[in-house]
């Protein structure tokens, strides 16, 4: 059958359009107006790009030929080239390939995708499709209301009887406006009128409704709406749609009879179908919103499913619980091992990594119970949840902490020391690993760190913690502060130290009624014990200081690509003086710029129009400005070139200059230090922001920004080593 409306073509199109005010789905295709073809062409494309990134192209184009060559279609050239360049050279290359994978291709911007999106719409308009629905779908018409006010049901009159009761007695003692479900009844209050409010409160859905609309779960409402197709296209979307292990094309094509493409085509058109009943305001759209609502950024699948039972019940046409049913079909989600996630899982873990950096210690440890990303309706589990879900996205957690600094041996010890509090030997320090390394290896690669301390033959502490030799009181005091979980007596204190050392109880007392310690109500304790870090603009990754504004560098994902907010550190809501609740909306050359603070992290509103107006491609590094004058502009990061000086300069945002000097401002200035700091105090600084990509650079360059002389290539002296040995 050939299309004759955009719905006809595109059925996915009205469920994807969030209910629109202007059906303009159902207008002709062939209606008159160049324009008009035009426009709804790039809404098609819009949609597809907002709502089915997940969707393969042959799904979101059911009449898309396999023989369309690409290349002769309408497109600009850095669309031909892309197509090209990725070897989709006719329609068959792209039926396969999701539009999430076209939109992380490399250097191929938002625009071009628009472009080829637009172009596929448009050929795709013609070709004759399968008819995939056999019924018309009652929605929630499961009982006609007509019917309903034909046989009154029984409990209907006994429940009207009740709520005249309570009302007449509320109106009897003087309280007519008195809500008549309010929490508490009244001490006093007639036994009748008590037994009328418990009948209310005890009232459920089947005792309402009849047997079977008390039966029509969502994994029913499913099942009905599946009922609509005809029995091929609903097996078809069992085999591929919500398979666990889908078959191919060819496979189900030979078991009916028919071409893999066209199965491709009854897939296209049953899955479009099918999200059109789901997205029609009835029962199952509010569940899809309702569950989009209580995922909120992450929550656990099995807590979910406590909120919603129904959601893991079977819809047996097609043999999958509800939830696996409503995840393929809403792209607003992502449900992936036991996790659900809104609006990606990609986006998820960018979330979870902006919150660590702002609540990590310099050692990159933070404490589990201050992070704000799981939600759950069971709070006591909050902590377990959000273990298990850095445990997920692949940091390392040990015990109350997670740690993000792992990849070195000397960083993972820091934060293991960090943790513990105390000196530990190389081996106690290992011990706590989740990765193989031995106590040799770690020795030699702290023993030349200034972040540790060697405080015995083979004890080692963090440099921060003053401790000035083994022996030494300020280290017996922290060791005993640590080993009685962070508080111990004063007299046991003395006690402990001064049977076993000859320190005198005045010396123990002073120490320990000092920094790093205070000693309250005859208490010691660490002077400071809050893990939780809010970092200021000048200490907040990737956040650097221009001369008239802050620049905040990201890396573009399919995630900004389609439309999405992203995570914004804390750092940007001071700046703006934005708390928790608000939006600004930041005035831009393309109009209003959203930054908000109405989830657990700040977040940036959609810059899909900025990476339009600039053929943005996937994994482009970018500055979001918010200028001093509270404006807001985008800014494409300079590509590397090799150059060191040159590369951390792009990396910050800085302009580019070949003087040294200046060099060295801009860098110092960048993270709020003054042009005179040491460059060994700069590169410092950038790595205790996190920054260690601009730190590494620095270091390479040090001695030359140090004294303008740039040190030469060392030399292999082999064979002189070898002699001075032989001597």
């Amino acid at each position: 059958m050939r299309p004759h409306t955009w719905l006809d073509a595109f059925p996915w199109v009205k469920g994807a359009a969030d209910g629109a005010e202007c059906p303009w789905w159902d207008e002709p295709i062939d209606a008159p107006g160049v324009a008009v073809r035009q426009q709804r062409v790039a809404q098609i494309a819009e949609l597809a790009m907002a709502r089915l990134s997940q969707w393969t192209i042959g799904q979101i184009f059911p009449g898309l030929s396999p023989e369309t060559e690409l290349l002769q279609l309408r497109l600009p050239v850095r669309a031909r080239n892309a197509l090209g360049r990725y070897g989709c050279l006719s329609g068959a290359d792209l039926m396969g390939v999701t539009l999430r994978a076209v939109m992380e291709w490399q250097q191929v911007g938002v625009g071009t995708v628009d472009a080829i999106l637009q172009a596929l719409a448009d050929v795709s308009t013609s070709l004759p499709t399968p008819r995939v629905s056999a019924l018309w779908y009652a929605g929630d018409a499961l009982t006609a209301p007509e019917e309903r006010a034909a046989h009154q049901p029984d409990w209907l009159a006994a429940f009207v009887e009740d709520l005249d009761r309570l009302a007449t007695w509320y109106a009897t003692i003087g309280q007519p406006q008195r809500p008549l479900l309010e929490a508490t009844l009244a001490p006093g209050t007639p036994d009748e009128v008590v037994k009328a409010r418990q009948r209310l409160d005890s009232l459920c859905a089947s005792d309402v409704l009849a047997e079977d609309a008390a039966e029509a779960d969502v994994a029913a409402r499913f099942d009905e709406a599946l009922a609509t197709l005809d029995p091929r296209a609903v097996q078809v979307l069992a085999n591929r749609l919500f398979a666990d292990d889908a078959r191919t094309l060819d496979e189900i094509g030979r078991d009916h009879g028919v071409t893999r493409e066209r199965i491709r085509q009854i897939e296209g058109k049953a899955r479009g179908a099918l999200l059109g009943l789901v997205g029609d305001g009835g029962q199952l759209a509010m569940v899809a919103e309702a569950a989009r609502t209580l995922i909120g950024t992450i929550r656990p699948l099995d807590d979910l499913l406590a909120l919603m039972p129904a959601l893991g019940k079977t819809v047996a046409s097609v043999g999958q619980p509800a939830w696996r049913v409503l995840d393929r079909l809403e792209d607003a989600y992502e449900i992936e091992d036991g996790w659900c996630v809104v609006p990606t899982v990609t986006a998820a873990r960018t979330i979870t990594q902006t919150q660590l950096q702002e609540r990590v210690d310099r050692y990159g440890v933070a404490r589990i119970d201050n992070l704000s990303l799981v939600e759950s309706s069971q709070p006591e589990r909050l902590t377990g949840l959000t273990a298990a879900w850095l445990t997920h996205c692949g940091y390392v957690v040990d015990g109350d902490f997670v740690l993000t600094r792992t990849q070195s041996v000397q960083d993972y010890g820091a934060a293991v020391l960090s943790i513990v509090g105390s000196p530990l030997g190389a081996q106690e320090i290992v011990d706590r690993f989740v990765i193989e390394r031995s106590a040799a290896s770690l020795r030699n690669a702290i023993s030349g760190d200034d972040r540790f301390e060697r405080v015995d033959r083979d004890r080692w502490a963090l440099r921060e913690w003053g401790m000035d030799a083994y022996a030494g009181v300020r280290s017996l005091i922290r060791e005993q502060v640590a080993r009685s979980g962070g508080r111990v007596q004063l007299e046991d204190l003395i006690e402990h130290i001064t049977a076993r050392y000859t320190v005198t109880a005045s010396s123990v007392v002073a120490y320990a009624s000092s920094p790093p310690f205070q000693c309250k109500g005859g208490v010691v304790t660490l002077a400071s014990d809050d893990r939780e870090v809010r970092k200021t603009p000048e200490q907040t990754r990737r956040l650097f200081r221009h001369p008239d504004a802050w620049a905040y560098r990201v890396r573009i994902t399919a995630d900004h690509l389609r439309g999405s907010g992203s995570a914004a550190p804390v750092a940007i809501a001071s700046l703006l003086d934005l708390q928790f609740g608000q939006t600004r909306q930041l005035s831009s050359p393309l109009g209003p710029q959203a930054v908000a603070w109405t989830a657990i992290q700040p977040s940036f509103g959609t810059i899909r129009r900025f990476l339009l107006a600039g053929d943005i491609a996937v994994d482009t590094e970018a500055f979001l400005v918010i200028h001093d004058d509270g404006t807001f502009s985008f800014e494409p990061a300079r590509d590397m070139t090799g150059n060191p000086l040159l590369d951390a300069l792009s990396l910050i945002g800085a302009p580019v200059t070949a003087d040294r000097n200046e060099a060295r401002s801009l860098l110092a200035a960048a993270v709020g230090l003054s042009a005179a700091t040491p460059v060994t105090s700069m590169i410092g600084s950038y790595r205790e922001r996190g920054d260690s990509d601009v730190a590494d650079l620095l270091t390479s360059v040090r001695e030359s920004l140090e004294t303008g002389h740039t040190p030469p290539s060392p030399t292999h002296r082999a064979a002189v080593d070898d002699i001075l040995d032989l001597l």
